[in-house]
């Protein structure tokens, strides 16, 4: 009787991973593929002689590295497991020195959560600097946003140096010994303390550090924007108005998009215990909340594009390489 169970789960789990590979292999290529040329094109329209005089294009720029950055040191290594086996978190195919394989390890997993972080973060502080600047509540210069981006980068870089000290490549810690399955994590035999803190604590920490602290801090603050924004609109009709509202929309738009798309992943990887990698049902579920989350940085392109007419027109402008009109340039200032 037990070995038809053991039989009919392992059937069960054969095809799960099956279909996950499938929709890896099919979907992964074509999200990769939107990251990089979408995130590309709105750096170069971004840093562009007219829009980089805006400190919020600084923030946004500098989010278009991270975004590729998250896709390809995430999906770019699920999708290579998937479709040729290859792991480079780990490189056991190229590389046999453990030594250098737990290298590879912790470089790859703490780049991994580096822009992980700093994409949430980002989002908010361009929200928040966005608010003060439309208030008049602070004097954004370009040397201000230069040292809050330094800042906000050193300390992200900082707060996930754990990954570079406790993981290694050594067994698997959610499977049987038996396997001899090696992955990178952490041994929790050598660092019980820390097992503990990854395992319990970390996970809702970060949850709420960046994903519902981020959430809550955007929907308050895009709120302020948006009553801002109609308080001036009621007293003036310029263009400069309608420049504020136009960004304003851009901003909401991103931010609403990004809160949909990432919350489910965060919220399965912080309350879902590790014993669920072992059901069949897993694989494919986790597979499509993580393509769900990095589609989220794909599509900014697109979300600017439609809900900014200033990020259009100065796109039309890079790409044909032709200059604005005086009237254009006067409204852009």
């Amino acid at each position: 009787m037990n070995n038809s169970i053991a039989a009919s789960l392992s059937e069960d789990l054969s095809y799960y991973i099956k279909i996950t590979k499938t929709i890896s292999k099919i979907v992964s290529p074509i999200i990769l593929t939107l990251c990089g040329i979408g995130n590309l094109l709105s750096f170069f329209v971004l840093v562009s002689r007219r829009l980089r005089k805006q400190t919020t294009t600084h923030y946004l720029a500098i989010l278009c590295i991270v975004e590729v950055g998250t896709c390809f040191t995430g999906l770019l290594r699920q999708f290579l497991i998937d479709a040729f086996n290859i792991d480079i978190r780990t490189m056991d195919s190229f590389i046999t020195n453990p030594y250098y394989l737990t290298i590879s390890c912790r470089i790859h997993i703490y780049l991994t959560y580096v822009f992980l972080r700093l994409s949430s973060v980002l989002f908010v502080v361009v929200t928040i600097q966005r608010y003060l600047y439309v208030a008049k509540k602070c004097i954004c210069t370009r040397k201000n946003v230069l040292i809050q981006l330094f800042f906000i980068i050193f300390t992200i870089c900082l707060c996930e140096l754990h990954f570079l000290i406790y993981y290694e490549y050594t067994l698997s810690d959610t499977r049987p010994k038996s396997e001899q399955k090696m992955e990178c994590t952490v041994n929790k035999e050598r660092y019980p303390y820390y097992y503990k803190f990854r395992s319990e604590y970390y996970g809702k920490i970060s949850l709420f550090l960046f994903t519902l602290l981020p959430f809550i801090l955007m929907i308050i603050f895009n709120a302020l924007l948006i009553r801002t924004i109609h308080r001036s609109t009621k007293r003036s009709q310029s263009k400069k108005s309608s420049k504020k509202r136009n960004i304003t929309r851009m901003l909401l738009t991103v931010s609403i998009f990004y809160t949909i798309l990432t919350s489910p992943a965060s919220v399965y990887t912080a309350l879902a215990p590790p014993t669920f990698q072992l059901l069949p049902w897993y694989f494919i579920h986790w597979t499509l909340l993580k393509l769900l989350f990095y589609l989220c940085h794909s599509v900014n392109f697109l979300l600017y594009c439609i809900s900014g007419s200033i990020f259009r027109q100065e796109f039309r402008a890079v790409i044909s390489c032709q200059p604005l009109s005086s009237q254009h340039r006067h409204y852009m200032r």
